[in-house]
């Protein structure tokens, strides 16, 4: 071949090379995040991302804290250097990690006899936990969580919510110290405000007075902060949703996504204006299941039993909604994500009574729930960039399963274990007895690499002579180079 048509034939090699590379790139093989290999890939299980398409993958790749690459295992193995580490699933299932959108996990610690903050993570991480929203953080509590988070022991990601009120106390502006959505690192993060509405139980009571309920709404409201309102009971909640709708004065609510926290009675006109508005609703999946039977002889529930716990009508209706436990507050003890999703989609509690009817009337089924604790609790946080489902460019949360919540019987949901828990590329809990992360190249893999797309092969041959040889082809045009 003339030298001159050997510089053309070359030109058009690298040409489809390079846009080989940009095609790989644009279906997210390769990412800003990286130049390099992976660290890890996970692969050989089923891979629920929580994103609407795809839906499952075969593997993932992991670099630093993100994810870098979704999609076949073919295509992720490929990626892999003699640096990479491989988590083999063995046909476990893997989840992008749970978030807790309302509970008191660290803050509360001491009504379930936990004394310090890392036994409380550490639990959680065991638990299938990776984010929680705190919502009631005082001075005292958020001074302790920046210093865990100092001291890199804050191993899970956390929101906290700054409160205003608690019962007819009133805290003053002591939050416009801090910025809405002040992040620390990103790990902890100012999430928003909390207002204490009502109690309920055998007497409700009401905190505020529309006037003072609209005032302080408008006020957090116009300094930015994203507002959860505590409200339980319907006549409560009419009160709530007036002063939202009086600050956000025709305005969406997307950009502010203030919030109702656990709504147990709701009416149809309410759950209707909820919608109306865009108001984001935060209730327990915790709540309102068998082990309430006890609770049902409360006359707030036995009156108002056809109210209460609409976690179905909610999401019916398609309103923006978040799942959580509100621990420790909550009947019993077990808040594994497994028993969080098989109380929401069973209604069967800790204690295995049989549920009401109309509790019964009320299941969401496990797709839902998942949904509920993943992408849209990231949501609730303006977070769904960054976790909340197995996406390239997001946080590398994630968890393994024993087996697949989709597919098991729905009886079965609380006997799934936890086995792995990784946040931001580092795994932070094993259960007994399993170790995923492994060393591995690309020769443990198979003794040819191959990558594939529409317009280009690329070939690593096993010389005789032990040269490097690669062979790149399109269609009838095949180029071969090799060096020693």
């Amino acid at each position: 071949m003339k030298r001159r048509e050997l510089l053309v034939v070359t030109s058009f090699v690298l040409a489809l090379l390079l846009a080989s590379l940009l095609y790989l790139a644009s279906q997210g093989f390769w990412n800003s995040t990286t130049d390099s290999s992976p660290d890890i890939i996970i692969h050989n299980g089923q891979i629920l991302t929580m994103e609407q398409s795809p839906a499952q993958v075969e593997a993932i790749a992991l670099q630093g804290e993100y994810i870098v690459a979704v999609g076949s295992e073919s295509d992720i193995l490929t990626m892999a250097s003699a640096n990479t580490q491989f988590i083999d699933l063995e046909g476990r299932t893997l989840l992008p990690g749970f978030n807790d959108a309302h509970s008191h996990h660290i803050g509360d610690r001491s009504y379930v006899n936990q004394s310090s903050s890392e036994e409380v993570i550490e639990s959680l991480l065991s638990l299938g936990w990776t984010s929680i929203s705190e919502l009631f953080v005082n001075q005292e509590r958020l001074d302790g969580l920046i210093s865990l988070d100092q001291q890199d022991n804050l191993r899970i990601r956390v929101n906290a919510y700054l409160p205003l009120s608690w019962q007819f106390e009133r805290f003053g502006d002591w939050y416009l110290t801090y910025q809405p959505g002040q992040e620390y690192s990103s790990k902890l993060r100012i999430g928003g405000v909390k207002i204490f509405m009502d109690s309920w139980y055998t007497n409700p009571l009401h905190y505020f007075s529309q006037a003072e309920l609209n005032s302080l709404v408008q006020q957090a409201h116009d300094d930015g902060f994203q507002i959860a309102i505590h409200s339980v009971v319907d006549n409560s909640t009419d009160i709530v949703l007036n002063a939202l709708e009086s600050a956000l004065d025709g305005q969406s609510n997307q950009q502010y996504r203030h919030r109702i926290e656990h709504l147990v009675l709701l009416r149809n006109d309410q759950i209707q204006r909820i919608a109306d508005l865009g108001i984001l609703a935060s209730f327990q999946l915790t709540w309102i299941n068998s082990d309430w039977m006890e609770a049902v002889s409360w006359p707030v529930l036995q009156n108002y039993s056809h109210l209460a716990g609409r976690w179905r009508d909610i999401l019916d209706a398609g309103i923006p909604s978040l799942g959580s436990t509100d621990y420790p507050w909550i009947f019993g003890t077990e808040r594994s994500v497994m028993s969080v999703i098989s109380s929401a989609v069973t209604r069967v509690g800790e204690l295995g009574l049989t549920p009401s009817d109309w509790m019964l009337n009320q299941t969401i089924n496990v797709e839902q729930a998942l949904r509920l604790l993943t992408i849209d609790a990231a949501y609730g946080t303006f977070q769904e960039n960054v976790k909340g489902s197995i996406k390239v460019g997001k946080f590398a949360d994630l968890v393994i399963l024993s087996d697949n919540p989709l597919t098991v019987p729905e009886n079965t949901l609380a006997e799934i274990e936890v086995l792995m828990t990784m946040v931001g590329g580092i795994v932070e809990y094993t259960a007994p007895g399993h170790q995923f992360l492994s060393a591995g190249c690309v020769g443990a893999i198979s003794q040819t690499t191959e990558k594939t797309n529409p317009l280009i092969k690329m070939e690593m041959i096993d010389t005789p002579n032990k040269n490097e040889e690669w062979r790149t082809g399109l269609d009838a045009i095949t180029f071969i180079w090799s060096y020693s």
